[in-house]
């Protein structure tokens, strides 16, 4: 049984189809990656599997149970973590305290007033912050770090609530080359350590193609292709619809993220 099931998902605004007869699904330990041109429908799939938007039609189901209805807040305790494509830290606290709060939210601990706040959880915070690179930085302040690195500790915060599904919408946007190979890499060697299922967009297809286990390829609400990513990057469809007739993966990322968007 696959950790994520999408069965059919189905969603319209007004006239405008944005998703239509959508079926995916997600195994533990590996990445899916969803791309596509504007206007596919690929953060209207998105938020659908994260609660944000209720499907008009279909159901999405987490190892076996069905959450199509469950709030966001609540797919957070069933073991959905998220990560944005503008990194969301409170840029006041440090690095500690960001993962601290996730701590202290997962564990029901908000109206704790003793011991203080800034005790809870920090041996296990730090723990994240060293999977994830930041534990020398822990005590300073989120504003004075380099955009790579506040996206390094909104991995820690989503991997704070031990997600089963982590869902990243576009997680390299805004990084350096080196610093999305580098996040990418990290990313993967934790789902494959964790057995954490990660489902996410992307405009780089470097970052798509060098990491993902299994794409899909949306365009005006459907599937049109999906697979491993040699069998993608071959599809002669995939090519014509996406990327104007250029095998995907021949051009610079740069040229490639303006081809697409969410």
């Amino acid at each position: 049984m696959s950790l994520l099931s999408v069965e059919q998902l189905g969603k319209s605004f007004g006239g405008v189809v944005a998703a239509r007869g959508v079926t995916f699904a997600v195994d533990a330990g590996k990445l899916l990656a969803v791309i596509g041109p504007n206007g596919a429908g690929k953060s209207t799939i998105f938020n659908m599997v994260g609660g944000q938007l209720a499907p008009d039609t279909g159901r999405v189901v987490l190892a076996g149970e069905d959450i199509t209805a469950t709030p966001p807040r609540h797919r957070w305790r069933l073991g959905v973590g998220r990560t944005f494509q503008i990194a969301q830290t409170f840029v006041s606290m440090t690095v500690a305290e960001n993962v601290q709060m996730a701590l202290i939210s997962l564990n029901r601990r908000t109206r704790a007033w003793w011991p203080a706040a800034g005790a809870l959880y920090r041996d296990e915070a730090v723990a994240l912050l060293e999977r994830v690179g930041m534990a020398d930085n822990a005590d300073r302040p989120c504003s004075e770090l380099a955009y790579g690195d506040v996206k390094r500790v909104e991995l820690a915060i989503a991997l704070a609530g031990t997600p089963k599904l982590l869902l990243m919408d576009e997680p390299t946007a805004g990084m350096a080359p080196k610093e999305r190979a580098q996040l990418m890499e990290l990313t993967a060697g934790i789902a494959r350590e964790r057995t954490i299922g990660v489902l996410f967009t992307e405009h780089d297809m470097d970052a798509v193609f060098g990491h993902a286990d299994d794409i899909i390829v949306l365009v005006r609400g459907e599937i049109i292709a999906a697979g491993r990513p040699a069998e993608v990057r071959n599809n002669a469809r995939v090519r014509q619809v996406y990327l104007g007739g250029t095998e995907i993966g021949a051009r610079p990322s740069s040229q490639a993220a303006e081809a697409a968007q969410p």
